[in-house]
């Protein structure tokens, strides 16, 4: 059980969170409240929850303050901010002060907010995870015996003091040698990797990895590759005896092209690289390191499998903090006021491609990117039958959060607003319709894999049965059955799209009978599920 803490001044609201969502149901016990940040701040000194949950509005301390308080106190302490669409400056600032997620307050039901809640639990196992990890991995490192030369080149990395004669005797390349340069590897995907494999599982195959690309280092000069930790390796490699600029250029790019390839072939692994400039004493190596490691955070920007080159010349350093332009948000909020598909496309695209030219750092671009999705969300707030495209923004809301490559995020953000303009093209039928056709529709959509009887959706309407069949059928152009049916078929196809199973699309379309499953798809599309997954 996770024990929550909920801040709001507002009774209602912290009601509403400790009693009518059930929350203990599913792990959760929130067993904790307070009315403002200064009294949050005095009972998390005392009795310190698994989870804290905070208004951004209330007197006194705000929850922007109590969360840069909290942080700095207790860092690994999961925080959700709450926040309603005209607080996204405070939501801003909470997310760059590492709030895990942000609810909108006007959208607070049971599912959204245990999405959050489980999502920090899902932190908090990772951390208890991580802390058994790093015994496992000193055990396994104090095992290895390539241990010695990986401590070696950690503390050059450093700048610690080494006896010359120990860097003499295990890595005599950088005492003699001149022209030393440093190429910093990240493998990609790393958190998902861990993920789907366990850090462990990705521990032990560094092994192989060292020994495939150590091979290659010895293709094209004397080095050493040695892992730091957390699927980050740094190669060192000395060019003896050449002075030629150009010769450093061919070979330090073939001697990267040749890692990555040799990486993809044997491991099935991808990385980013960033070369570092030439120093000439193993003393400039702690700099060199600082920098490619600063330069490693531009992998967000240029996307994986990135080679980047500190020496290249660039007009802004990484990391800078931008916000989004009011000139470019007025623009793509005309223009779906106008319904212009064409100019506010380009108007996104505008915003991504700056994003890129100001090299902005990676909670810049994520925020930016939850405030284009929040325009999309205000547009359709108020229009019938837009629960689907709202649920679509809230689960892109958490892919933005945990995307590590801005051309994927511009990908979410550009899906949500072609889902926007499709939405358009249909919605405005919708005015035409009568209001308990448009509830029974809204009805059908939230309980798909429920009992869908037109007996049922009528007592839910209070409606007559006939009543709703003759309404229905001259709204729809079709029988509430036949809708029903059509629509299960529709929501079938999205799910096997995602690689879910044909029985567990059977079920969650509400006709949990295969063989009827079946024969409904197959009459709709003329084929089988299976035959439609070939076809896609």
């Amino acid at each position: 059980m996770y024990h929550v803490m909920i801040v709001d001044d507002e009774l209602y609201a912290r009601t509403r969170l400790k009693v009518d969502l059930c929350l203990e149901r599913d792990g959760f016990l929130v067993d904790q409240e307070a009315a403002n940040g200064q009294e949050a701040l005095e009972k998390i000194r005392y009795i310190c929850p698994d989870i804290l949950l905070t208004d951004m509005r209330m007197p006194g301390m705000n929850g922007v303050d109590l969360i840069a308080q909290v942080k700095k106190m207790y860092p690994d302490l999961p925080v959700i901010a709450l926040s309603g669409y005209e607080d996204f400056a405070y939501v801003r600032s909470s997310l760059k002060l590492g709030a895990i997620d942000y609810l909108l307050k006007h959208d607070l039901n049971r599912e959204v907010v245990l999405e959050a809640l489980q999502k920090c639990a899902e932190q908090i196992r990772q951390s208890q995870q991580k802390e058994k990890d790093t015994q496992i991995l000193q055990t396994y490192w104090q095992n290895s015996e390539k241990e010695s030369q990986r401590q070696l080149v950690l503390s050059l990395l450093n700048g610690d003091a080494i006896d010359p004669a120990v860097l003499s005797e295990q890595l005599p390349f950088l005492i003699h040698g001149r022209n030393i340069q440093l190429i910093l590897m990240q493998l990609d995907n790393i958190h998902k990797l861990e993920q789907e494999g366990g850090k462990i599982e990705l521990v032990m195959l560094s092994p192989s990895i060292l020994s495939i690309l150590q091979e290659v280092i010895r293709q094209y000069a004397q080095g050493i590759i040695a892992e730091i930790g957390g699927g980050e390796f740094v190669t060192l490699i000395s060019f003896e005896g050449r002075n030629s600029q150009q010769y450093f250029w061919n070979i330090s790019r073939q001697l990267v092209q040749s890692l990555r390839h040799n990486l993809e072939k044997y491991t099935n692994l991808t990385a980013s690289f960033v070369l570092g400039k030439l120093v000439q004493q193993p003393s400039g190596l702690p700099s060199c390191y600082r920098q490619t490691r600063q330069e490693m955070s531009l992998r967000y920007l240029t996307g994986h499998g990135s080679l980047i080159d500190v020496s290249e010349s660039r007009t802004m350093s990484p990391g800078k903090f931008v916000t989004l332009d009011t000139v470019a948000e007025k623009q793509i909020a005309n223009a779906v006021e106008r319904r212009d598909h064409e100019h506010c496309m380009a108007a996104v695209q505008a915003v991504f491609d700056g994003l890129l030219h100001r090299e902005a750092d990676r909670t810049s671009c994520q925020i930016i990117c939850l405030e284009l999705l929040n325009l999309v969300i205000r547009n359709i707030k108020a229009i019938p039958l837009s629960n689907e495209l709202q649920e679509f923004c809230t689960l892109m809301r958490v892919e933005i959060l945990n995307s590590d490559n801005i051309q994927e995020n511009r990908r979410l953000i550009v899906s949500a607003y072609n889902r926007l303009f499709d939405f358009f093209k249909t919605a405005d039928q919708f005015s035409h319709y009568n209001s308990n056709t448009i509830k029974a529709l809204e009805y059908v959509h939230a309980h798909c894999q429920d009992d869908l009887g037109l007996d049922a959706v009528a007592g839910k309407l209070n409606v007559s049965k006939s009543y709703l069949s003759r309404i229905f059928s001259h709204d729809c152009g079709k029988s509430f059955t036949e809708y029903v049916a059509c629509y299960r078929v529709e929501q079938a196809k999205v799910l096997l799209a995602q690689g879910v199973t044909i029985k567990e699309v059977a079920e969650r379309v509400g006709i949990g009978n295969q063989s009827y499953f079946f024969r409904v798809f197959k009459s709709y599309t003329g084929t089988t599920p299976h035959g439609w997954e070939k076809k896609k």
